[in-house]
């Protein structure tokens, strides 16, 4: 499968059309499957395109996955910094007025 038949890059001068976008959902509706994914489910034999296709999904599926696991390590670590700081802050409140106080 090139960019085209992906749907990263459209070309409109192609007669053939990319996949149409799909997030990996279905709301329970089997109907809103792709086509492949409903042969499939079917047991119907696949051509080749359309293993292209479902090993394509698959793929944007597992980066998908990637992505929202790489958002919530680094989403965890900025609140623990936050809270490694909000500790500190508190623990060392009184030598910091000192030093931002002017003496008498």
């Amino acid at each position: 499968m090139d960019k085209h038949e992906k749907g990263i890059e459209i070309d409109s001068t192609r007669p053939d059309k990319p996949l149409p976008r799909w997030n990996g959902k279905y709301g329970g509706d089997p109907k809103r499957l792709p086509k492949v994914v409903q042969k499939l489910i079917l047991r119907r034999p696949l051509t080749p395109e359309e293993k292209a296709e479902l090993l394509w999904r698959f793929y944007e599926l597992d980066q998908g996955g990637r992505v929202g696991k790489r958002i919530a390590w680094i989403l965890l670590f900025v609140v623990c910094l936050a809270l490694i700081g909000g500790y500190v802050a508190y623990t060392q409140w009184d030598r910091l007025l000192a030093h931002m106080t002017p003496p008498k």
